[in-house]
């Protein structure tokens, strides 16, 4: 690869996730409020999807399937996803990696190593500063390590996955920091920013939360008394003092500068059947002219059946108006 993680780049890989994701919520036929109102609800299925995969990560351990400690490190940094991408590369140097030759020149270790194909990779290491680079460029083009790579570091005696290897994009707490808009203010939470003493208060705050919650999952009791606490907290806030943040409707009404209607009496167009033309088009049925005249007897006879309102040589298919 030309530049670093190319690799996890797709053509319109970005565009179709989005498609694939929005699409279940949105359409053409949205007016512009309905289309932020659902945009809005996309949003917060995201972010509540996000919120799960988080809360799996930093309370769940993958199953370890090597007795190296490199692999048991990976799994307290790394994401799920990512951890299983690593095991994979683990497992390989295991049982699919073997040494042909070793050589070394100063600091500098080159080892060849052979898969079960028989295609050699190469990988020079540096004994003192713990850098490796291999022949099939993994790192760079995925940002994980090779197995090609954990067998040097295993045979070096590396129980730990190296700091310069470990990318912050991949770690648990790699959402774990605070983000910034434009002017300054927090993205998440309210537009002004906290003060030092808010700050701290809600530091702790979660620290507890968080805390707690781990000490009550294992057992049930602890579980209902934990829940009834928080209940009885969230609706004693709910009922005591002021509440300054704005609500869904008073945000979209802030948003298009207007109050929401009462009674909507201005609704988006029908959506009209414009493929095709229009004489290919089925016509509807039409009723007989002839009180007590079956309607097949009408439409669907040949030329030779007359309307007796009409003069002779006129049929069913010239009795009526074209509607076309």
């Amino acid at each position: 690869m030309e530049f670093s993680l190319g690799g996890i780049l797709r053509t319109t890989s970005r565009s179709e996730s989005e498609n694939a994701f929005f699409r279940h919520f949105t359409n053409r036929k949205l007016a512009l409020i309905e289309f932020w109102v659902r945009f809005e609800t996309t949003l917060e299925e995201q972010r509540q999807k996000e919120l799960q995969e988080d809360n799996s990560t930093l309370h769940t351990l993958p199953i370890l399937q090597t007795c190296w400690g490199i692999e048991a490190h990976a799994r307290e940094v790394y994401t799920h996803n990512i951890f299983v991408a690593f095991q994979r590369e683990v497992v390989a140097a295991r049982d699919h990696r073997h040494v042909k030759t070793i050589e070394q020149v100063g600091d500098i270790r080159t080892t060849s190593i052979a898969d079960l194909s028989g295609r050699i990779r190469v990988v020079c290491y540096n004994t003192n500063t713990k850098v490796a680079q291999c022949t099939c460029r993994m790192f760079e083009s995925l940002g994980i390590l090779c197995s090609h790579i954990i067998v040097v570091l295993k045979n070096d005696g590396c129980n730990e996955i190296p700091s310069q290897y470990v990318l912050h994009r991949w770690t648990k707490m790699a959402a774990r920091h605070l983000s910034y808009d434009a002017n300054g203010n927090e993205l998440e939470g309210s537009s002004t920013s906290l003060s030092p003493t808010m700050k701290k208060l809600y530091s702790e705050t979660c620290s507890q939360f968080s805390s707690a919650l781990h000490e009550a999952k294992h057992c049930e009791d602890k579980m209902k008394y934990f829940h009834k606490v928080i209940t009885d907290a969230l609706a004693h806030l709910r009922h005591t003092g002021p509440f300054d943040e704005q609500s869904k409707v008073q945000e979209f009404e802030s948003f298009i500068g207007t109050t929401f209607p009462s009674i909507i009496k201005i609704h988006p167009p029908d959506v009209a059947n414009t493929k095709g033309s229009g004489k290919r088009l089925k016509r509807v049925q039409r009723r007989p002219l002839a009180k007590g005249k079956r309607a097949s007897s009408v439409w669907q006879g040949s030329p030779s059946v007359h309307c007796s309102s009409y003069q002779v040589g006129h049929d069913s298919s010239n009795a009526y108006p074209n509607p076309w």
